[in-house]
């Protein structure tokens, strides 16, 4: 189940990559824009952000032995 595992892995990455720039944008968003609810869209922004952060955990304990048999070749 290499395979499997190698593609969750890229998944993965590519939700970490995600992750930070929406960290890079809420902090911008904290920080450039002043008095007009950057604190509230900031909070939307972490609060995607940490569901992401939940799917990569989640991630982590995929048994690639429960996959649909036939992932291995795609």
């Amino acid at each position: 189940m290499g395979y499997a595992r190698s593609e969750i892995e890229s998944i993965q990455s590519e939700l970490r990559s995600i992750v930070g720039e929406l960290d890079d944008i809420s902090n911008g968003v904290r920080r450039n824009f002043r008095n007009i609810g950057q604190e509230k869209c900031a909070n939307v922004i972490d609060s995607v952000s940490q569901n992401y952060r939940r799917v990569i955990n989640m991630l982590d304990t995929v048994d690639e032995n429960n996959l649909k048999e036939g992932y291995e070749a795609k």
